[in-house]
């Protein structure tokens, strides 16, 4: 492995903006994109970071609709170049980072930069599992394996949203007990443990 430290900062293109990051997640993805994945080409050297929220700090042509200043989480996957920021193109490890303004979800001024960062790939596979997928519905029973991993967290509240009877299971009663306070369980939800 080599390590660049005079890697130029971003350039916001047409259609792109610059984020100042302000948190950046570690992900599984990261380690995923730094051993390598069977049958992707990583186009090293990279900046890797998924999981990225910042604020706007220069937008390039063709932008509408942001402005420098504006706090923002970044959708990881863009669809229309079917990349994903952190693995094709220079992710969140970074001060700044450039990314298409349609990856862009306006930020709460009440969330903080941290909790956002840990949102995108975690919630994005709960939702695909759950509600794209799964189509989970009212009054459905769903058994959620890791009920206590940002994965599972998302499930859970996914489907609880949902109106689901949810069976949380995790590895130890320490991490269902920390999940409850994450997810607060209801009466619907049974609480069980796996090993």
């Amino acid at each position: 492995m080599e390590v660049h430290d005079n890697w130029p900062d971003p350039v916001a293109g047409p259609g792109s903006v610059v984020v100042a990051v302000k948190a950046c997640a570690l992900n599984y993805h990261d380690l995923f994109t730094l051993r390598g994945m069977p049958g992707i080409t990583i186009p090293f050297p990279i900046i890797m970071g998924i999981d990225i929220a910042g604020e706007i700090v220069e937008i390039g042509p063709d932008v509408d609709g942001w402005k420098v200043g504006d706090r923002v989480l970044i959708d990881p996957y863009d669809t229309v170049e079917n990349k994903l920021v952190g693995e094709m193109m220079d992710g969140g490890l970074a001060d700044f980072v450039a990314v298409h303004a349609r990856t862009l979800m306006h930020l709460p001024d009440e969330v903080s930069f941290a909790d956002a960062a840990a949102l995108p790939v975690a919630y994005g596979t709960a939702y695909r599992m759950m509600m794209t997928r799964g189509q989970i519905q009212a009054d459905e029973k769903v058994l959620v394996l890791g009920a206590s991993g940002g994965v599972g967290t998302g499930c859970v509240q996914l489907a609880r949203l949902a109106g689901a009877h949810v069976i949380a299971a995790a590895s130890s009663e320490a991490k269902l007990r920390a999940a409850s306070r994450w997810v607060p369980m209801r009466a619907s939800t049974t609480r069980a443990t796996t090993s």
